[in-house]
């Protein structure tokens, strides 16, 4: 079911669908509501209808205002600023630098991989970060403890 605000003329309803998903509210199952504006940037608002005579389980998020921005190629800005501080145009160095410092300010073991250019790699990590500066590029990724590399094995 698609839902819009007809209370105002069409010329002053903001350009925003709202698809609404509904299921059985005797199930205890999601009910959801998806805003999707015109930039592309998804809203979401999930509550739980637990029966169809009771109010809702929880109350509602108000997400309409927040924004949340992930990014992919980095989960630490103490690792980036770092790599920032610590990349060089000889990416020996900068590969060195980096693993020295971040293993100083941050604890832990490191790995750290520069170069100009296109790389590839598969990491298994919890704590990580990419960033190019110039035309080097250095990926920088905490190793796993002992215990979390028995749970991946």
């Amino acid at each position: 079911m698609f839902r819009t605000d007809l209370r105002a003329p069409a010329h002053a309803r903001p350009a925003l669908v709202q698809f609404i998903l509904r299921v059985h509210p005797c199930r205890g199952v999601p009910n959801r509501s998806v805003n999707v504006p015109e930039n592309g940037v998804y809203i979401v608002d999930s509550g739980l209808e637990t029966h169809k005579h009771k109010i809702w389980a929880r109350e509602k998020r108000n997400v309409l205002n927040e924004v949340v921005k992930v990014d992919a190629k980095c989960n630490s800005e103490e690792l980036r600023s770092i790599i920032i501080e610590s990349i060089d145009r000889v990416t020996s160095m900068s590969k060195r630098r980096i693993q020295i410092e971040a293993e100083k300010r941050l604890g832990g073991r490191y790995n750290v991989i520069c170069a100009r250019g296109d790389f590839s790699y598969i990491t298994n990590t919890e704590e990580f970060c990419q960033q190019t500066v110039g035309d080097v590029t250095c990926y920088a990724f905490k190793q796993l403890s002992e215990v979390m590399r028995a749970r991946l094995a």
